[in-house]
């Protein structure tokens, strides 16, 4: 009889990588434009992950990598999402901003929990973060943790800061009672909420989102991922109803982002982020005065841009 140590190791997916051929989008973005999620990673032996981490760290989608990016999409401004696999440990952001002279384009998302303490927010304040993102969804992380989620609240609304929201499929249906809850602190949605793309702006998890807009005006919304939550390759011409719903729900409180460098892709294939971009720019159908709100105004009133 084989041993524990005897069996097979599970097989390890490969995801495809993000393309490094970058192209700029057609038309670019209007200037100041901000690209409010990516993400970053570094050396293994000197930022490690925290134990249990979903994924690996990616190899080759550092800082500098990500700078490229966005100079080459037309982005003056980004977010960095502090990536899940971290934990609090923030390391790798803190390093990287002070190594710069000006980093007063750049914004970060920072992943708190009780062990952060309130002179550590305030240092990161200073460094340029803005907000706590915090998944709710069934995983291998467990139940969301709401009442964690209330007590970051508390302690980052002095701050200025907002709570970002990665959401499971369907669950502003399941937790409606507990988002509710969540009063006096501004909330930004991840991904179209991870609705069903296939199901149109008329199933119940976006009419509930669309209604949060409409009533909470502390609710907002990131544009980002309608290309991942498709099930078509390319085009994601289904995305396009659902993105527009939201935005005729609330213009003032859309924002964007493209997600690089697009952590556990599942798709046969990787797009060019200039593809994403274009996106948007079908969502609100070439109209420039939306894509100044979305790519610009809304992004520097929630993040604190000058």
């Amino acid at each position: 009889m084989n041993s524990s140590a005897d069996a097979p190791s599970p097989p390890v997916r490969n995801f495809p990588q993000w393309v490094r051929e970058v192209r700029a989008p057609v038309p670019l973005p209007p200037p100041k434009s901000c690209d409010c999620q990516a993400h970053v990673f570094g050396d293994p032996q000197k930022y490690p992950p925290r134990p249990n981490a979903d994924y690996a760290p990616l190899v080759g989608a550092t800082f500098e990598d990500l700078c490229a990016v966005e100079r080459t999409l037309g982005f003056e401004r980004f977010v960095i999402v502090h990536a899940q696999v971290y934990g609090p440990d923030f390391r790798l952001v803190v390093d990287n901003l002070e190594a710069m002279a000006d980093h007063s384009h750049i914004r970060v998302i920072g992943r708190i929990d009780d062990s952060v303490s309130d002179r550590e927010l305030e240092r990161l304040d200073a460094l340029g973060f803005r907000g706590a993102r915090f998944s709710v969804q069934h995983g291998v992380q467990g139940p969301p943790n709401f009442d964690l989620i209330m007590r970051t609240a508390d302690r980052i609304r002095s701050l200025g800061w907002h709570l970002r929201l990665h959401l499971g499929r369907d669950a502003v249906l399941a937790h409606a009672d507990r988002l509710d809850a969540i009063r006096n602190i501004r909330v930004s949605i991840d991904h179209l909420g991870y609705v069903d793309t296939t199901r149109g702006p008329e199933q119940p998890a976006c009419r509930w989102i669309v209604d949060k807009l409409k009533r909470d005006v502390n609710w907002w919304l990131m544009l980002s991922n309608g290309n991942r939550l498709s099930p078509m390759e390319s085009g994601w011409d289904d995305a396009i109803p659902i993105a527009r719903a939201y935005i005729e729900a609330a213009p003032e409180r859309m924002i964007w982002g493209t997600d690089w460098p697009h952590v556990q892709w599942r798709k046969q294939r990787m797009m060019n982020d200039a593809e994403e971009v274009e996106l948007l720019y079908r969502y609100v159908d070439n109209d420039s005065v939306l894509l100044q709100k979305i790519l610009v105004d809304n992004p520097a009133r929630l993040h604190g841009f000058d």
